[in-house]
């Protein structure tokens, strides 16, 4: 199959007028002019996009698909309160309630053109219901609230693969997250990443979100210290910010620092030296009460950023080009190809999977997306500021159509129901609670 439109975006490369992407699922084999990719490939059937700009896969990276079905009962508050109703609706569900939401969150955001994701999981269902509608990436299996003598009891509940090679082969990798400071302790959170590192996975935690998490490192105080008595078995407060305490604790190297709102000086530094990179999700922070991340800062240091929606309990939907303006809006220094990099080929490379998805080149997989611009002179520049869910038209993960004409490829109906039955469940739940 060849995919071709007004203008191909490659990531790596100049924008070629009148592009093609050749695909053979479930690689790119080759990109150029459509001229020059329908002589070599005479045999293979064209899909034209006119009006279009194709481009790579967008890759979320920090999403919480399971939240997908409960995100209208738990509502919107100070974040405190918001943390303990997705805690009381999650409670709620059951392993099928579970697949039902995350069928739900990636089906919209394969719609939005996500094709790759970094997603916390709390068992198998996400990485299946994500795979059955063309959608891959990192799935973050969650821990916290227990000791670390317990883990390994808690991985095999969550059925995480015991198999170092199963966690990180094909297009799904398994990687594990110790959720945050203050719903895990010290002696846990070097327990997930030391395994995390072991197995040769990705590791993740949510560090410097709020001004709560701040307070309870510097004095044990604040809305969070009940919450930390709870769940962070042996946390003593360090007197200082969230990054220098997982760089004291040995869990800043390699690690995936999500949201990062909280830091400065220093901590932007020590971020920009040990982590993988920072996620930042800007609407999730806005609607939270939780401030802006210092983007300049982070990228004058040398910080990899990449973005991230969140999950639909926290944001207003899960498409990525609108978290990119959010973006833009808190650092106008950045530019189109800046800001582009940032959601592909950057997201790529801090959830470690830069080989593989983030640009259209040969030998990656062919996740490719076509959206509806119009005509334009500056690809890059209109992809940004005219790319939504709604003009996403075509969308490739591994070389099979999942989105044609903005329509997925997918039954949506039993999904889209399934997802409403969980909803009222949710809501149930958090009117008895």
């Amino acid at each position: 199959m060849i995919i071709a439109g007004d203008w191909l975006v490659p990531v790596l490369g100049a924008p070629i007028r009148d592009g093609a992407v050749v695909v053979r699922s479930p690689l790119i084999v080759d990109v150029g002019p459509l001229l020059q990719m329908r002589e070599r490939y005479p045999g293979l059937p064209v899909r034209e996009h006119p009006g279009c700009v194709i481009a790579p896969g967008l890759v979320n990276a920090h999403t919480h698909l399971a939240l997908t079905s409960v995100a209208t009962a738990i509502g919107r508050a100070p974040f405190p309160e918001w943390l303990g109703r997705v805690a009381a609706a999650m409670r709620a569900l059951d392993a099928d309630d579970l697949a039902a939401s995350c069928a739900h969150g990636a089906l919209m955001s394969i719609r939005a053109g996500v094709t790759t994701v970094g997603d916390v999981a709390y068992g198998p269902e996400a990485p299946a219901s994500a795979a059955d509608v063309g959608l891959d990436g990192v799935f973050f299996f969650e821990v916290l609230g227990i000791a670390a003598g317990e883990l390994e009891r808690r991985l095999q509940e969550m059925e995480f693969p015991s198999d170092v090679g199963s966690c990180k082969g094909g297009r799904t990798v398994c990687g594990l997250t110790a959720h945050a400071p203050y719903s895990s302790g010290p002696d846990l959170i070097r327990a997930v990443h030391r395994t995390a590192h072991e197995r040769g996975v990705p590791f993740a935690m949510h560090l410097a979100e709020s001004d709560a998490e701040v307070e309870l490192l510097a004095s044990g105080t604040g809305p969070f210290s009940s919450l930390a008595a709870r769940l962070a078995h042996g946390f003593a407060p360090p007197g200082c910010g969230p990054v220098e305490y997982a760089h004291r604790l040995g869990a800043l190297s390699g690690t995936i620092a999500v949201h990062c709102v909280k830091t400065a000086g220093d901590e932007i530094s020590l971020l920009a030296r040990e982590a993988a990179g920072a996620v930042l999700c800007p609407r999730s922070n806005h609607v939270l009460g939780n401030g802006e991340p210092p983007v300049r800062e982070m990228r004058a240091h040398g910080v990899r950023i990449a973005l991230g929606t969140d999950s639909l309990a926290s944001n207003d939907d899960l498409d990525l080009f609108a978290e990119a303006r959010a973006l833009r809006a808190l650092d106008r220094t950045l530019e189109p190809e800046q800001l582009l990099s940032i959601m592909t080929m950057d997201g790529a490379a801090v959830l470690g999977l830069q080989d593989r998805v983030g640009a259209l080149t040969p030998g990656r997989f062919a996740d490719v997306i076509a959206v509806r611009t119009g005509p334009t002179d500056d690809p890059v520049r209109a992809l940004l500021d005219r790319g939504s869910t709604d003009t996403v038209r075509t969308v490739v993960s591994a070389g099979v159509l999942r989105v044609v004409d903005g329509r997925p490829t997918v039954p949506t109906r039993t999904i889209e129901n399934d997802s409403a039955r969980v909803a009222l469940k949710a809501a149930r739940a958090l009117r008895v609670s």
